[in-house]
């Protein structure tokens, strides 16, 4: 199953606190000339019809990447509410998720994960030695029946994706598509990735 762009909006969650990099706002680090969230950007504007970014902090920064920004109102509750927040603001019948901290997003996240997303209602990529929970491919059933689950208790994606038992998509192929930068280790292996 082919999923037109048009009718497909991402999601870039950037309402981390940064725990393991003294507080510093990952989206926002320098990698190269650039800074993490323009790979990321670029990456994502290729296959979707257009891009939201989910922040709790520094919200001007993000506005100034020319994207819709949508603050998360409480970050303490982490991920699942910022996307939460996020979907009462988008109307295509397909979004799709990324964290913030990963600069080297596959330019065809959409084409890899749209024949499990079709059948599952969500389809969510696994590195090869991970299931990667915070990059989805959801259409608007999911997407209600995922903040459901959150309103009713819920604490983590990969908690309602094991409730839903859903069938992760292999791309171990494209492992380094999923590389996060979490430490300062991390970033400067980013870097030499970049060279």
């Amino acid at each position: 199953m082919s999923i037109d762009k048009s009718d497909v909006t991402g999601i870039v969650l950037c309402g981390g606190q940064g725990a393991r990099l003294n507080g510093q706002d990952k989206p926002l680090l320098r990698l190269g000339n650039r800074q993490i969230i323009d790979y990321i950007l670029d990456g994502l504007v290729e296959q979707v019809g257009r891009c939201v970014i989910s922040c709790s902090r520094n919200v001007a920064l993000y506005e100034a990447k020319g994207h819709q920004v949508i603050v998360d109102s409480d970050v303490a509750r982490g991920p699942l509410a910022g996307l939460c927040e996020s979907f009462q603001f988008i109307e295509t019948q397909w979004v799709l998720t990324v964290p913030g901290d990963s600069p080297f997003l596959a330019s065809n996240l959409v084409s890899v994960l749209s024949t499990d997303a079709a059948r599952q209602g969500v389809a969510v990529p696994d590195n090869g030695e991970h299931r990667q929970n915070l990059c989805l491919l959801l259409d608007a059933a999911a997407r209600d029946d995922l903040c459901r689950f959150y309103n009713e208790g819920g604490k983590a994606v990969k908690y309602w994706l094991n409730h839903r038992q859903v069938k992760s998509t292999d791309m171990a192929d494209q492992a380094s598509s999923f590389f996060n930068v979490n430490t300062p280790k991390e970033l400067n292996l980013a870097h030499q990735m970049l060279n």
